[in-house]
């Protein structure tokens, strides 16, 4: 992300009340929704926040089914700017997953089949494979298995592998290791069964300027999508976006009924 976009998609998040992560540290979440409150009940909601200097929103470098299944529990908040020096805000749309489900799923559809291929492929290794890949051995240290693996597990599931003792050292046995090459291999392969940034286009969201969807101005931005947020939960109470929150946050957070 450029400089510039982030310094919209924060400006967009405190337009519109949201508790914006500068990290991102959520999983990929750039915002949440919180004290949403129907029924007696408070929810709070992820929300990917965008910005464009057209009606045209880029999403992310290899999109597969994981930002499908993420965003699919999502709001949205696409902020449209002027392509001046100093951009000004247009308009904005804030988009629920219902919203957006037409255009996930179009994208669902494009990358399932070589998803499907991605997920059967690692089965079939065996243990001459993982001799090709990481040498006959007896047991396998824990930085064998980083070298072959990389991040994708934590210092605690290395640990964790770890199944069998040599000379008073925690090593991976063989079907360790060949458990931790498929899951390898799955990695590799899913990575190959993504989309190279789709994009959100004019046509896909034109329909929604003019509606309740779209925002414009800076004024009430915040509740106008609370407003959205509650309706939505009225209309699709058990929708695996709506994720309630635990009276103790609610009263750490300070988030009243709206």
């Amino acid at each position: 992300m450029t400089v510039q976009d982030d310094e919209r998609e924060r400006e967009l998040s405190a337009l519109f009340g949201l508790d914006w992560d500068a990290a991102h540290e959520r999983h990929g979440v750039d915002a949440l929704l919180p004290g949403i409150t129907v029924d007696g009940v408070t929810y709070q909601f992820e929300v990917e926040v965008k910005s464009s200097t057209t009606l045209d929103i880029g999403t992310a470098r290899d999109f597969g089914m994981a930002h499908i299944e993420r965003w699919r529990k999502m709001f949205f908040v696409f902020g449209f700017y002027t392509k001046e020096r100093r951009p000004e805000l247009r308009t904005s749309l804030c988009l629920t997953p219902v919203d957006m489900e037409p255009w996930l799923a179009g994208k669902e559809a494009q990358i399932l089949i070589d998803y499907k291929l991605a997920a059967r492929l690692p089965h079939y290794l065996q243990l001459d494979d993982l001799f090709v890949v990481c040498g006959k051995q007896d047991t396998y240290s824990i930085e064998d298995a980083k070298k072959l693996h990389k991040q994708q597990y934590s210092a605690a599931q290395y640990a964790a592998a770890a199944d069998v003792v040599r000379d008073g050292v925690p090593c991976i046995s063989r079907p360790n290791m060949l458990k931790i090459l498929r899951e390898r291999a799955l990695y590799v392969a899913q990575r190959g069964a993504t989309v190279n940034n789709p994009h959100i286009t004019k046509a896909y969201l034109t329909p929604f300027l003019g509606t309740d969807r779209e925002i414009t101005g800076r004024i009430n931005c915040a509740a106008r999508m609370r407003a959205l947020a509650k309706d939505f939960v009225k209309q699709h109470p058990d929708h695996l976006s709506a994720a309630v929150m635990p009276p103790s946050t609610v009263a750490a957070t300070g988030a009243g009924p709206v």
